[in-house]
């Protein structure tokens, strides 16, 4: 157990210097010789609370050629009173399309279908959004700027959840995020993320990402599966970490979101799945080794768990500093809670994150949206209910 541990204390202090590597730079503006036409698609269900955030947010953008297709399930939806302000108020700028409820396939991919058909020949680069990120007003230059200078195909980001509310399941969910945040972005590693994604129209039509949506629950996974297959480039700027806020109901409602996404992970990239559920055992295991260890009197192990803590507290050191120079003095109040028990959150995060991947081994159903569905493969899903309204 003593060379284990002595691995794994070794991997903690990786994780550390990766997360302050990753704030060299950070936040150096970006500079376009060229801004082509953005369209901006956002599929939206009901009014949630970080949706004015995020209509704040896209419409302050400093970036000048832009418009926005936003596509509901329902003319009823209640998003949809809110998006109508926008458009009364810049109507040359926001489209809505209504694309009628899902048959076998995610509500969110019929949306998407939907929206392309709006597109046109003068739409260059297409962003797809998710409606609950924050945008910084530099996010869609950002976006863009790989692309235009012909260093990526495709530019993706991270999100950074932002908590509301002071319960542990949301201390829990925060750490988990911001342990895969700050990852290497290496373009082989990288994938595509709904949040914030975008590519050029005609790559996007080569790619036939219509019909590659259609039976799909996972946008995202699929168009990452379809890009990797076409060699395609796919960036991810460390700068484009989209704030989210964050308000969850308990563990079962975290286990929840994390589950499935382990199941859409498994499902679309297997490989991807093997290699994060290893290792999240492995950080898991050590802090379980570490904290037995040192509860029957282990010496050894007391002075690894002390270290892995102290390491903890660099480790968020640096994510305060990453938090200072993306936003500012605003960043560190929001994030304030978090970063100071994030040291003593960790342990347990890391053990709950790989119980929910372990427990997504063999998950085939799960409800999103109101919408319960059954995952069988890529493209291959049945709804099986949907709540009332």
């Amino acid at each position: 157990m003593h060379t284990f541990l002595a691995i794994w204390l070794a991997a903690q202090a990786a994780t550390v210097v990766i997360v302050w590597a990753f704030t060299r730079g950070l936040g150096r503006p970006e500079r376009l010789d060229r801004q082509p036409r953005v369209a901006v698609i956002v599929a939206v269900k009901g009014h949630e609370h970080e949706f004015d955030g995020f209509l704040a947010a896209l419409f302050a953008q400093d970036y000048p050629n832009w418009r926005v297709i936003f596509t509901v399930e329902a003319a009823d939806d209640a998003a949809v009173s809110a998006i109508e302000t926008y458009r009364r108020r810049y109507p040359d700028k926001v489209s809505l399309v209504v694309a009628g409820l899902a048959r076998d396939e995610g509500q969110k991919s019929t949306n998407l279908r939907a929206a392309a058909e709006r597109l046109t020949a003068d739409d260059e680069i297409l962003v797809f959004a998710d409606a609950d990120i924050w945008p910084q007003r530099d996010w869609l230059a950002r976006l863009v700027g790989p692309l235009v200078r012909g260093e990526a195909d495709i530019v993706s980001g991270f999100s950074w959840l932002i908590m509301k509310d002071r319960k542990l399941s949301s201390f829990g969910l925060a750490s988990m995020a911001a342990s895969v945040a700050t990852l290497p972005r290496y373009s082989f590693f990288n994938a595509c993320w709904g949040g914030t994604t975008a590519l050029g129209r005609q790559q996007f039509l080569a790619l036939g990402l219509p019909d590659a949506w259609r039976g799909t629950l996972s946008d995202d996974l699929q168009l990452t599966n379809l890009a990797q297959r076409a060699g395609l480039r796919i960036a991810a700027p460390r700068e484009i970490l989209l704030r989210i806020p964050l308000l969850t109901e308990g563990f079962a409602d975290v286990a929840h979101a994390a589950r499935r996404w382990y199941m859409f992970v498994r499902v679309h990239l297997p490989v991807a799945y093997a290699l994060t559920v290893a290792a999240m055992s492995f950080t898991a295991a050590g802090w379980v080794f570490a904290l037995v260890g040192s509860l029957v009197d282990d010496a050894d192990a007391q002075n690894v768990l002390v270290a892995a803590l102290a390491l903890a507290v660099f480790r968020s050191a640096g994510r305060a500093v990453l938090v200072a120079r993306l936003w500012g003095r605003s960043g560190i109040a929001e994030n304030r809670a978090f970063l100071l028990a994030d040291p003593l959150v960790t342990p347990f995060a890391a053990a709950f994150n790989a119980a929910c991947g372990w427990s997504a081994l063999l998950l085939r159903q799960t409800s999103w949206a109101g919408i319960t569905y059954e995952m069988l493969g890529r493209q291959k899903v049945r709804i099986l209910a949907r709540k009332p309204g």
